[in-house]
């Protein structure tokens, strides 16, 4: 079984009793307890959920909150699919989770650490970010109490995954920044400039507005050019170009954005190239 900790706000929200009763000596799972709190983003509320002995933490939609306990269980196991936990171990920890049981109270570190996340979500869902892309964030996260380190990479060595992977990946990616700078500096002056976006972005989901601001971002920077913004000075082309290769989507958000940012830049011409029909669409705005 697993304990589910919630907020006062929370538990008002659920209508549960004032007084929760808890069987301390019954057996849990590893990731259980749980903290839980409700995060007033948009376009919908989502609620997030900290694992007690890790750190570890995932978000889900708070609606219908009638069927939140029962929803619990399968969004925990495509977080941990997600995350690389062998399939057969992501449901052995899910499978003990049940029963589910609510409660009241926190322990003050998890709390905090309940808190910061929940801002974290806030500003992500409300940036654009798909509930995938916001638990990916949040598996991404380090703290720094009670011991340093991500979170994610502890739930991988308790259930079978490899640790090192997310390590891994971050290296990687580090290596590709460096070489994706030299290949955008390469273009600095030139009339046309090409941006790889899946390779500068590192993502086949273009929602956010952040994404839309790192992208420009990613143009040759100028000294001989300054911004009243503040902002590092970038050489604007006649034509930017940008390879869609690999992207799948474009959202919204991610397309407004980019839109004014263009205009804030003074770019006059932005081509898409190796664009899916759907991806164009969303991004047509830009033209």
């Amino acid at each position: 079984m697993v304990t589910l900790h919630v907020t006062r706000e929370l538990a008002g929200a659920l209508k549960l009793p004032a007084k929760l009763a808890v069987d301390s000596t019954a057996p849990g799972s590893t990731l259980g307890p749980w903290s839980l709190g409700l995060v007033h983003c948009r376009p919908a509320k989502l609620v997030v959920a900290v694992s007690a002995s890790t750190r570890w933490a995932m978000a889900l939609h708070a609606a219908p909150l009638a069927t939140l306990r029962e929803r619990f269980g399968p969004a925990l196991l495509l977080n941990l699919l997600a995350l690389g936990v062998p399939p057969d171990h992501a449901r052995a920890e899910v499978d003990a989770h049940v029963p589910v049981l609510w409660a009241l109270g926190h322990d003050r570190g998890v709390l905090a650490h309940l808190n910061q996340c929940a801002a974290d979500v806030l500003w992500a869902a409300n940036d654009g970010l798909s509930l995938p892309s916001v638990n990916q964030r949040l598996a991404e996260r380090i703290v720094m109490k009670p011991q340093t380190g991500t979170p994610s990479t502890e739930v991988l060595r308790l259930l079978g995954g490899d640790p090192n992977s997310l390590s891994a990946r971050m290296r990687a990616e580090g290596a590709e920044w460096h070489d994706m700078y030299a290949l955008m500096q390469a273009q600095a002056g030139q009339e046309v400039v090409t941006l790889p976006v899946l390779r500068l972005l590192g993502t086949e989901q273009l929602e956010a507005r952040h994404q839309a601001i790192i992208l420009m971002d990613r143009l040759p920077v100028d000294q001989r050019r300054s911004l009243p913004s503040g902002r590092p000075p970038r050489w604007v082309p006649r034509e930017l170009v940008l390879d869609l290769q690999g992207i799948e989507a474009a959202g919204p958000a991610f397309a407004a954005a980019l839109h004014a940012e263009a205009l804030a830049l003074g770019l006059r011409q932005i081509t898409l190239r190796n664009a899916l029909e759907e991806v164009a669409a969303q991004l047509l705005q830009i033209q």
